[in-house]
């Protein structure tokens, strides 16, 4: 049976964007908060994905505080005329602690016991001075509540963020396991969409791209 919003809830639409692609990107590094921003296709695919926005109104603009989404926001909330947004801390990436930025190979030569918890149990494993997938998941959820109820944002807002961010807003709004986490693939410089009310929410699209390498 097809279920739709509540029309007596105000309804929000929260455009989720990933920043575009970094500087030494590799998929072969855990990823680190501490990026060093975006190389020049990453500059192209927030100039693409601002371009989707000419014809929509936009309220709101939040970002993670992280260079390479800062980035990103910035040439998308200039080229749509909102030059000022916020940064909000929830919505920085998943921390890993002391395996941020290593290789994978590099902590199974270090860290063979970690390592093979991390494989066996990978939502509740938590790196060293780092964070678990759930218990990431429950922070940016308590982010995105701080969003709703303590700031004046329309009903049109974009979330300039990371992959791990936007899975985990997926999966809230969704209201599936958090076992999925890994299961929803999000391209740098991709545009997702959740359409949301108090009640109930929708999965419009996700992880379009509008580069030609997609």
């Amino acid at each position: 049976m097809e279920q739709n919003l509540n029309v007596t809830e105000e309804i929000k639409t929260f455009y989720l964007i990933r920043h575009g692609e970094l500087k030494g990107n590799s998929n072969s590094r855990i990823p680190s908060q501490d990026d060093e921003g975006l190389n020049p296709d990453g500059v192209l695919e927030a100039e693409l994905i601002s371009s989707y926005f000419q014809d929509i109104k936009v309220d709101s603009v939040f970002s993670s505080p992280c260079m390479s989404s800062v980035q990103t926001t910035d040439i998308i909330a200039k080229n749509i005329g909102l030059p000022t947004f916020f940064k909000h801390s929830g919505l920085v990436d998943k921390k890993e602690g002391d395996w941020s930025g290593k290789t994978y190979w590099q902590l199974h030569e270090e860290a063979p016991k970690a390592w093979e918890k991390w494989s066996k149990d990978p939502i509740n494993f938590c790196p060293p001075n780092g964070e678990s997938v759930k218990d990431f998941v429950a922070r940016v959820g308590r982010a995105f509540k701080d969003i709703i109820k303590n700031y004046e944002i329309g009903q049109k807002i974009i979330l300039s963020t990371h992959t791990g961010v936007i899975r985990a807003l997926i999966i809230l709004s969704l209201n599936i396991p958090v076992e999925n986490f890994f299961r929803i693939e999000v391209p740098s410089g991709s545009i997702s969409r959740i359409d949301w009310t108090e009640s109930y929410s929708i999965l419009k699209f996700c992880s379009l791209s509008l580069s030609s390498k997609a």
